[in-house]
């Protein structure tokens, strides 16, 4: 069930970033002030990941070792999703892979980030592809 809009034409094109040896004190700093659940991670220059608040709190945190650095705990490698892909793929993905941010890329080039959020936004229906794998697995677990 295509949508007729392209993850090109509602993802976030303002992408911030973090360097792999960066503390997480340092990461949940920039996240905090930059108002965002996550950042890209870099290495050498090249976008090779992403951490998000969530990897903070739950392979950080939680297991009390503060002493992480971003490369330990960003997920790699990353998941993509090209920008004229239209938003029900994107769900799709989303649900698939139990994420809730994919990167968008054009060839090489990392033009964009787009979250589960902004597509339930722009097109609630989706929600249900996004969180459509999760909840079945949940069920199954119980």
């Amino acid at each position: 069930m295509d949508t007729g809009i392209k993850v090109g034409d509602c993802m976030k094109t303002t992408l911030i970033t973090i360097d792999e040896s960066a503390s997480i004190f340092d990461t949940a700093k920039k996240m905090s002030d930059a108002k965002v659940g996550s950042l890209l991670v870099e290495k050498n220059g090249k976008i090779t990941g992403i951490i998000t608040d969530s990897d903070l709190v739950r392979k950080c945190l939680a297991k009390k070792n503060t002493h992480c650095t971003v490369g330990e705990v960003a997920t790699h490698p990353l998941v993509t999703i090209g920008p004229e892909m239209d938003l029900s793929e994107a769900a799709r993905l989303m649900g698939t892979k139990k994420l809730r941010r994919l990167v968008v890329m054009q060839g090489n080039h990392t033009v964009g980030i787009i979250s589960s959020t902004d597509i339930t936004k722009i097109s609630p229906s989706l929600y249900d592809l996004i969180a459509q794998k999760q909840v079945l697995e949940r069920a199954a677990r119980n």
